[in-house]
């Protein structure tokens, strides 16, 4: 399932982009930044997640209308995740010895599809919303007690290989030279589905990305 949905992505992008090439007026780029993840967990537990500090990191395609508003796509590498301070380390018989600290990471690969309206002629200010949808990569926990990792595993087990919500964001774009231009961007990634297999803690993802990017544009609005 998961492969046919990125073979169909990677379909659709490419119809997009024939198209847009016959109507010359789209973009592409790279973009990337630091992010501010943590987990939403609806069944809350005697531990709750705290933000970490990750990054993403992938391209951009867009296609402009005649109007201010634009049609934004992309592939991202996204990693998100969580801590749990305090994480008590137990002893052999079960009684606890000190507290340490867990870190959980997440690593996506995300594809939104945003509609965006611009403001301006040269600056522009824009905003954008619309779904996206996540495939998890891979999942690996850490142990930490004493600043030193005492334990490390990686994998699926327990989880979804799909993430599913809402992304939004606001930025502003400037042009560089006639047909470049630099852009930053605040976006949340809002985590609709529970990617809790079993159904237990109810886990949502949620992740602010501070986004920049380069972006070459063929073709201008009318």
């Amino acid at each position: 399932m998961k492969n046919t949905l990125i073979a169909l992505a990677f379909i659709a992008i490419g119809a997009a982009s024939t198209h847009a090439q016959s109507s010359n007026r789209y973009d592409w780029g790279i973009e990337g930044g630091p992010n501010l993840s943590t987990f939403r967990e609806l069944n809350h537990t005697s531990s709750d997640p705290s933000p970490m500090v990750y990054g993403s990191a992938g391209f951009i395609f867009q296609y402009n209308t005649k109007k201010i508003l634009s049609f934004k796509t992309g592939f991202s590498f996204q990693r998100k995740g969580f801590q749990i301070k305090d994480l008590p380390f137990l002893s052999p018989d079960g009684n606890s010895v000190k507290n340490g600290k867990g870190v959980f990471s997440y690593d996506y690969i995300t594809l939104p599809l945003l509609v965006k309206a611009s403001f301006g002629n040269q600056v522009k200010f824009f905003v954008n919303a619309g779904p996206y949808v996540g495939f998890l990569l891979t999942r690996t926990e850490r142990a930490i007690l004493d600043n030193k990792v005492v334990y490390k595993a990686s994998g699926t087990s327990g989880l979804s290989n799909f993430d599913f919500g809402i992304a939004g964001g606001i930025g502003i774009a400037i042009p560089i030279k006639e047909n470049w231009m630099i852009h930053a961007e605040l976006r949340n990634y809002f985590g609709l589905y529970d990617i809790d297999v079993w159904k237990e803690y109810g886990q949502y993802t949620n992740t602010t990305d501070l986004r920049f990017g380069v972006v070459y544009r063929l073709g201008f609005r009318e």
